[in-house]
């Protein structure tokens, strides 16, 4: 190991030393594996290189090779051979002796029972378990990993298993692909060649169960399947089947379309720690073979997906889904590519070609198909399969400065994928349109993830590089010309200067280091108008949220039920409950993980910034991205986990009461049924609900009130009339709180749709459902709660009572006010509780209707 080498790894140990608290990486706990069945394999499929065949061909699940052997599964337990003739195990033998991944020197090893799938490449084998785990065993002695030992984890900045799980435990192909020392450079689209240097990059990729989506997992990253590669043709493309290998992806669909790609965690540009990159071409004299071609910079964007020629089929020739990539030397071009099949006359073998050759040849060799193995033979030849959906989607708004929007600008991406790739950026001034271009890439997290970001309620974060194509400004007017060039001249290929956090709903932008200017896009299902706490409430599309009403938890609309379903329901809501006081505990561990990275790391930075001019070993390309990196995790880390507890502890409360009223409920019922399985009617049902918008009605509040806003700091006290009502949405049933618009009368509050104050009830639920139904005149409403303020409001009646009465009650940079609610059936008012200066009373009223 070179000097250089040494120094590199331990600053970057160094750098991550405050990071070994495994647990607090893992946002949730082991649910989200729940309903993955056993996996099973089926060897009749997979096996059609013989049962203990003299050597194996085709890579299948239960089939594989990498430089040193051939590899196969029986009964559940992985058998090996030498590929050299003269070299040990000449024969078919046991691998490890058992057959079985084992570690007799760790306790903690997670042994397995039964292997039902394999895959190996370069020095490397990896198993999978019946169970969804995943186990790696390599030859080769790196500074990663020892040589010659099962490992049951895997993983960076901490290591636990990887495991398949619901989403990708039904998959149509996986396989591993391995970068090291055997194929021993890279070379960018600029032509340059780039040495590995002594690490290594071993990435399992998967082809999800609808044939179009590829995620992926890394050793050098958490140990999950969250993140994705775009497939071909913008991801369209619905393949049958996935072959890897040194970083290179091969796949192929039914009508026999094939496409190859090299792209891992570092090629694609998410490894700005480590490596230098540049969208700038350029030209290097250094080889590959040179150690210190890993120094120079990495050319993006990266290699996009390669149409590879159609196989010539006459006679009988046909070809199959069984195809395998393998490395044969060193550089990218050093793949060949094999796909199973009959030639003309009906001989079982494979058509083989290197990457970029044009011309297959077949080669016999004897092959045992399965019925269903086979392409069908129309589809084989020239016509093309239906395409899939695409995740492209549009996205458009407008840039904020704190809460001023950005006049006569307009900004639309027309075409971003949350999975991978770049896109264009629409920039419109008045009646003109100027097209730039975007390159995000995922940033890195040393969060292990079990859920999809971007697509499961949690922001995607991805480092943004802004490209001004040549002619871009071509037909614009000079003034505009002049504005863009003083708002992105001085980006343009900048690297990493933008950071987008994205959705399936909505895109926030920045540019890196200004929290105050922020694009804010939207799909058009929610308001482009944008405010900071916003942020706290596009969650639609949490999978807790969806869990919440599912019919096992949720009554729903049965006026009818029995002791038994009533049981199960409260066993299966406080299982519910507990799982999400697990997540918090999690989740605010993560935070203080959070914290100690930082305290560990910014230390550090400064220490070893003043050496940054130090090229080697990769010092000032540490230094020049870290920081930002980690920072930029940190924040979104503590952004992700306030959400998320937010959004945990709103659930937990709704579930609380829904508790409450089942139990009630099963009291009542014991009056009328005679046994657990008689059906009993709901008699609790007038002042309970699934939805927090209608506890407002449950507690006997007006919808309408008519009243007035009294500020907090003048003298006399300045005041403003004004109608608040109650806003019905129409969308998603809404578990957050009671949104309202305000307006100079009742027919102008009642005809606005968009929200001015949104309520956050705080744990008022349980407290209008211990009312037992009394209205205020019976007992008066007293609620504490949180009331945030909308700035992007829709008239100068909203905006001046905000700008007047409400900011004087908020504190520093808060978009809230800790209030109290109270309404004898007559009189409403909003008090600011606790009091900040005596002056408690932000409004009062009466009840319209």
């Amino acid at each position: 190991m070179s000097k250089a080498t040494i120094i590199t790894t331990i600053l970057v140990s160094l750098v991550l030393s405050s990071c070994t608290l495994s647990k607090a990486m893992y946002l949730g706990d082991d649910s989200y594996r729940t309903g993955l069945q056993s996996i099973e394999v089926s060897s009749t499929t997979e096996d059609i290189n013989g049962i203990f065949p003299e050597a194996v061909y085709i890579k299948t699940r239960t089939q594989s090779f990498n430089a040193y052997h051939y590899y196969m599964l029986k009964d559940g337990l992985i058998w090996y051979k030498s590929i050299d003739g003269e070299q040990e195990p000449v024969n078919w033998t046991l691998f490890t002796k058992t057959g079985l991944p084992h570690d007799p020197w760790k306790i903690t090893f997670n042994k397995p029972k039964k292997i039902v799938a394999i895959s190996a490449d370069a020095d490397e084998l990896v198993a999978l378990s019946d169970e969804g785990g995943f186990y790696r065993y390599g030859f080769d002695l790196t500074i990663a990993h020892k040589s010659g030992v099962w490992l049951d984890r895997q993983g960076w900045p901490s290591q636990e298993q990887l495991f398949f799980d619901r989403r990708t435990g039904s998959n149509r192909s996986w396989a591993l692909g391995k970068r090291n020392a055997h194929v021993l450079y890279y070379e960018d689209p600029f032509g340059n060649q780039h040495h590995n240097g002594t690490m290594e990059i071993v990435t399992t990729y998967v082809l999800l169960e609808d044939g179009q989506e590829i995620c992926y997992a890394d050793t050098g990253l958490p140990p999950d399947f969250s993140r994705n590669y775009l497939g071909p043709e913008r991801g369209t493309f619905k393949a049958v089947s996935l072959s890897a290998s040194a970083s290179t992806m091969f796949v192929i669909n039914e009508a026999g379309e094939m496409y190859t790609r090299l792209a891992d965690f570092d090629t694609v540009g998410c490894d700005p720690m480590l490596f230098k990159y540049t969208y700038t071409p350029y030209k290097s004299d250094l080889p590959g073979t040179n150690y210190f071609s890993n120094l120079n910079e990495w050319g993006l964007p990266a290699e996009e997906w390669r149409p590879q020629p159609s196989i010539p089929l006459t006679g009988k020739a046909v070809i199959s889904r069984h195809i395998t990539i393998l490395q044969n030397g060193q550089g990218n071009e050093a793949r060949e590519l094999r796909v199973a099949g009959l030639n003309e006359s009906g001989k079982t073998g494979y058509w083989t070609k290197a990457i970029f050759d044009d011309i297959w040849n077949f080669k016999p060799v004897p092959l045992y198909f399965s019925d269903d193995a086979m392409l069908p033979p129309q589809k084989s030849m020239a016509s093309r399969v239906e395409r899939g959906p695409s995740l492209d989607k549009s996205y458009s708004g407008y840039s904020w400065n704190g809460d001023k929007k950005e006049q006569e600008w307009n900004y639309t991406i027309p075409n971003f994928n949350i999975l991978e790739g770049a896109c264009d950026f629409h920039i419109t001034w008045r009646d003109e349109t100027c097209i730039l271009k975007l390159y995000p890439l995922e940033m890195w997290t040393y969060l292990k993830r079990n859920y999809l970001p971007g697509r499961t309620g949690s922001p995607k974060m991805f480092l943004v590089t802004l490209e001004i194509p040549e002619n871009a400004f071509d037909g614009l007017s000079a003034e505009f010309t002049a504005r863009l060039t003083q708002k992105y001249a001085k980006n343009n290929r900048k690297l990493l200067q933008y950071i987008i956090a994205a959705s399936d709903t909505y895109i926030f932008m920045r540019e890196t280091g200004n929290t105050h200017t922020v694009l804010f896009l939207t799909d058009g299902k929610l308001s482009n108008h944008y405010a900071e706490f916003l942020q706290l409430h596009l969650v639609e599309n949490f999978e807790e949220i969806q869990r919440y009403y599912w019919p096992d938890l949720a009554a729903g609309n049965q006026t009818v039920i029995s002791y038994q379903e009533l049981d199960q329901k409260i066993e299966l809501n406080k299982t519910f409950r507990d799982a999400l006081k697990y997540q918090i505990r999690t989740l605010k561990w993560s935070q203080l993980t959070a914290f100690r990275f930082n305290a560990g790391y910014i230390p550090l930075h400064y220490l070893i910034t003043p050496l940054r001019f130090i090229d080697v070993p990769k010092i000032r390309t540490i230094t020049s991205f870290s920081d930002k990196i980690i920072l930029e995790n940190s924040s979104y880390i503590y952004t992700i986990s306030n959400i998320r507890i937010w959004v945990y502890e709103k659930i937990i409360e709704m579930l609380e009461v829904r508790l409450l009223y089942y139990k009630e409920l099963k009291k009542e019922c014991s009056e009328t049924a005679s046994n657990s399985t008689d059906m009993a009617e709901s008699a609790s049902s007038f002042r309970y609900s699934d939805n927090t918008a209608d506890y407002w009605d449950i507690a006997g509040l007006p919808l309408v009130i008519s009243g007035t806003f009294f500020n907090s700091d003048t003298r006399p006290r300045l005041t403003r009339p004004a109608v608040l009502s109650f806003i019905r949405t129409e969308t998603e049933p809404d578990l957050f709180g009671w949104p309202f618009s305000m307006g100079k009368s009742v027919d102008s509050a009642m005809s606005d749709h968009s929200f001015s104050i949104f309520i956050d009830p705080l744990k008022s639920l349980r407290t209008i459902y211990s009312r037992n139904g009394k209205n205020p005149k019976e007992k008066r409403v007293q609620l504490d709660c949180t009331l945030y303020i909308n700035p992007r409001t829709n008239s100068p009646v909203e905006q001046d009572i905000i700008d007047t009465i409400l900011k004087p009650f908020i504190k520093e940079n808060a978009q809230s006010i800790k209030a109290r609610i109270s309404f004898d059936g007559e009189n409403f008012e909003i008090r600011q509780y606790p009091s900040g200066n005596g002056k408690s009373l932000i409004f009062w009223g009466k009840a319209v209707f």
